[in-house]
């Protein structure tokens, strides 16, 4: 290629990249950070023995679909309850990713939105359902060390 066409291609990209190159803020930064490993933590999680389709762990549907709903930034109630048992599962192995700060009492806001009186027990027999899950992974991940 001649050494004229070649400064002139340059020059356009120079230009061209410079017009269109993007700025962002610390929090934009941080925000497609957090999304990029919460979505590592689900695809981490759905290729691990514990969230094979085929597990039949007590709760993991509700791991599954909470870890999902936490990348996607949605305050479910899965995504709360993987929030509430975060140091736990972390302990476990499992990656969970940008928790909801204060999760318990937006859970039991939530349920209480959706069950009325009936949020409290709805709220234990949840909480219930992810000490076992995690019983159980810590059980299997024993029987596999």
């Amino acid at each position: 290629m001649k050494e004229s066409v070649r400064r002139y291609l340059a020059d356009i990209g120079r230009r061209g990249g410079l017009r269109s190159r993007r700025t962002l803020t610390p929090e934009q930064a941080q925000a497609m950070v957090a999304s990029r490993e919460a979505k590592r933590a689900v695809r981490e999680f759905e290729q691990s023995t514990i969230g094979t389709p085929t597990s039949d762990l007590p709760g993991v549907e509700i791991v599954r679909a909470g870890l999902r709903d936490l990348a996607r930034r949605q305050h479910s109630i899965d995504a709360l309850l993987v929030s509430m048992a975060a140091p736990r599962l972390r302990r476990l192995g499992i990656r969970v990713a940008g928790g909801i700060p204060h999760p318990e009492d937006a859970l039991f806001v939530l349920l209480e939105q959706q069950h009325g009186r009936a949020a409290h027990s709805r709220y234990n027999a949840l909480v219930r359902r992810m000490v076992s899950f995690s019983r159980a992974a810590a059980m299997m991940g024993r029987q596999h060390a």
